[in-house]
C-alpha cells in the first residue's frame, strides 16, 4: 500500500481521487499497462509522479481523469471526490483553441468576466493587453504555458494535472512556470505533476511516487510540507 506521505500536514483535507485495486489493460487483453493497488489525493497535494518513459506515467493521468483510450479496459475502483479536474499539457498551444483569440477563449472556456480574466493572466506575467487580441500561434512557447497555467486556474478546479509542463521550456522560462504554479494554485486545490526533471520534483512536490514498467515502484521522501487546507 502506498502511504499518504506527510498524514499530519494533510489529515484534515479533503479527498479527492482515491484508485484501489486499479489497473489499465489493453481490451481483450491479460497483460497490464498499469497497476494501482492503493493511490489517493487530497487537497493540498502537490504529487510529483516521476518514472522513465513508458512507464506508465501518462496513463496514470488518464485513468485520474477517467478517460483513457477506447481500446484500454479498466478494473478496479475509481471514486472521484470533485468535479472538475484541471489540466495544463506539455505544450501550452495544445490547451488552446488555435483560431481564437486569447482573451475571448480564456472567458468562453472558464465563463469568467474579462476582469478575472485580465487579472489572472497579469498574475501569470501575460499583463499585456495586446496580447489578450493574439491567437496561440502568434505566442511565444513560454507565454503559451503561461496562458495554459492560467486557464487552469481561472477554471478553480480542486484538482490539476500538469503533464511535463516545463519540458518544453528552456531553464529561466521553466522556473518562471515553476514558481506560477505555486502561485496560482491555491492551498485548496491539489496538484499532481508528471515530469522527468528532478528540480521540478525537488520544487513543488509535498509528495513523490515512481512509477516502473507500469507499477508504483516506490514512494520518494517528500521535499516540503502539504500545503495548509
Amino acid at each position: 500500500m502506498i502511504s499518504m506521505g506527510n498524514q499530519a500536514g494533510i489529515s484534515r483535507a479533503t479527498e479527492l481521487l482515491s484508485l484501489e485495486n486499479s489497473s489499465l489493460c489493453v481490451r481483450g487483453s491479460s497483460q497490464l499497462l498499469l497497476e494501482i493497488p492503493v493511490l489517493r489525493i487530497c487537497s493540498g497535494e502537490r504529487l510529483v509522479v516521476t518514472g522513465p518513459s513508458g512507464s506508465g506515467k501518462s496513463l496514470l493521468l488518464s485513468m485520474i481523469t477517467g478517460r483513457w483510450a477506447a481500446q484500454l479496459e479498466h478494473s478496479g475502483t475509481r471514486t472521484i471526490g470533485c468535479e472538475r479536474i484541471g489540466y495544463i499539457p506539455q505544450r501550452g498551444q495544445d490547451a488552446l483553441h488555435p483560431l481564437m483569440p486569447l482573451g475571448r477563449q480564456l472567458r468562453k472556456a472558464s465563463g469568467r468576466s474579462a476582469q478575472a480574466v485580465a487579472d489572472i493572466l497579469a498574475s501569470v506575467g501575460l499583463d499585456d493587453p495586446q496580447l489578450l487580441q493574439r491567437r496561440p500561434a502568434e505566442l511565444s512557447g513560454g507565454q503559451a504555458q503561461r496562458a495554459a497555467v492560467a486557464l487552469a486556474a481561472l477554471s478553480a478546479a480542486p484538482l490539476i494535472l500538469a503533464d511535463e509542463p516545463t519540458s518544453a521550456l528552456d531553464q529561466a522560462s521553466r522556473d518562471k512556470i515553476l514558481g506560477l504554479l505555486d502561485k496560482v494554485v491555491s492551498a485548496e486545490q491539489a496538484m499532481v505533476v508528471v515530469t522527468h526533471d528532478p528540480e521540478v520534483a525537488e520544487a513543488l512536490a509535498t509528495r513523490r511516487i515512481r512509477l516502473d514498467s507500469g507499477k508504483l515502484r516506490e514512494e520518494l521522501a517528500p521535499a516540503r510540507q502539504a500545503v495548509p487546507a
